[in-house]
């Protein structure tokens, strides 16, 4: 299952970059919701930097890992994410469309490796379009912070 996001954000591609590879405060929102995830190698995270805890997925408590897989300056941030027999691989891509406009296109994949997940993807294609609406929702959103800040400042 595949779901893309595109936003034309308002503000300089530096600024909305650092927004993007500000992988602590993606670590922060995550340990707010989920609770405890632990980070290696211990340090700032960078690319291979993996994270693991446990989170609801489905309705149950599963184990999940995050790896900051690719992080090239200005352009893309990818992740994998893996748990239960899914793997979720997530492509963050920013262009600059001007001086004070980036076009920033999130894409984020599901796959089955297992019967189980497949049975679970199943399920949420049957709730496709409330999901695409509320991934579309969350980017919408993640946008306008960056907006807003590039308003402030």
């Amino acid at each position: 299952m595949k779901f893309v996001a595109v936003e034309d954000v308002a503000a300089p591609i530096a600024l909305v970059w650092s927004h993007v590879a500000d992988l602590e405060a993606f670590e922060d929102r995550a340990r707010a919701r989920i609770g405890a995830i632990q980070r290696r190698p211990p340090g700032p995270p960078a690319q291979g930097t993996v994270w693991s805890g446990k989170a609801d997925v489905m309705g149950k408590k599963r184990d999940v890992t995050v790896t900051a897989a690719t992080i090239e300056t200005w352009s893309r941030l990818t992740a994998e994410a893996a748990t239960d027999g899914m793997q979720v691989n997530i492509d963050v891509d920013l262009a600059e469309l001007g001086p004070r406009l980036t076009r920033l296109t999130v894409t984020t994949e599901a796959r089955a490796r297992s019967l189980a997940a497949r049975l679970m993807l199943q399920s949420a294609k049957l709730a496709r379009k409330t999901l695409a609406k509320r991934y579309k929702g969350r980017i919408s959103d993640f946008a306008a912070r960056i907006e807003k800040t590039a308003a402030k400042g």
